[in-house]
């Protein structure tokens, strides 16, 4: 009988294939997962991606880091010299959560490197620059002296390598697909140190998002597990 769902599985996937593939991908030849791979990986390399990672609080993309500043001011008048001073303010603790952060390099291989046509590594990630700097400037003139305050503020954030270590993997045996009104399509997948992993490409048209939609559910069905039960 386990012969027998094996062969189920494979009508089904041949099935799968008949049903919803598109001429733009039949035309590149048999399907297969590696193949998928590969067009998910150009695809995010050539259009808008989305990654999230969410934490077991619930935070996407979540960093912590350092808040320093310093405050000079000069202070003079009619006669004699300028005196400067200044005050380095306290430091604290601070935390975002980054946004715009995209997947640019993706990888078939597992956490540990090894090739594995039902794992897609999140080798690297980039976003916009999200650590702050800000200056002020105050002066205050009166009719014999003056009065320079010049602050500066610094906020510094983890980088973008704490997404990356340990190495992030879509398992694309229990990852979820879903595609929104908007034309946007996301795999769901559980991760490593992440509770859960979102990816979404935004191709902006539809017959596109046909084709990295069925590349993401070939993936699902080819590297079901169930498959292996018998059931």
């Amino acid at each position: 009988m386990r012969n027998g769902w094996n062969g189920l599985r494979r009508t089904a996937l041949v099935a799968f294939s008949a049903v919803i593939s598109l001429p733009a991908i039949a035309a590149q030849g048999e399907q297969t997962a590696q193949g998928a791979q590969r067009f998910l990986a150009t695809m995010a390399k050539n259009l808008t991606t989305q990654v999230d990672f969410v934490d077991a609080a619930g935070r996407t993309n979540y960093v912590t880091g350092k808040y320093t500043g310093s405050v000079k001011r000069i202070k003079g008048g009619a006669f004699g010299k300028p005196k400067e001073t200044t005050e380095t303010l306290p430091e604290r603790f601070v935390d975002k959560q980054v946004t715009g952060v995209r997947a640019s390099v993706l990888e078939a291989i597992d956490a540990q490197g090894r090739p594995n046509e039902c794992a897609t590594r999140i080798t690297a990630v980039t976003a916009p620059h999200y650590d702050n700097f800000e200056t002020d400037a105050e002066s205050d003139d009166g009719s014999f002296s003056f009065l320079i305050t010049s602050t500066a503020e610094y906020w510094k954030y983890e980088p973008l390598t704490k997404f990356m270590n340990p190495a992030q993997v879509i398992d694309w045996s229990t990852a979820k697909v879903n595609r929104s009104p908007q034309g946007s399509v996301t795999v769901t997948s559980k991760g490593l140190a992440f509770p859960t992993i979102h990816l979404t490409y935004m191709p902006g048209d539809p017959d596109l998002a046909d084709r990295i939609e069925y590349a993401m559910k070939f993936l699902v069905m080819s590297c079901d597990q169930s498959a292996a039960t018998g059931f």
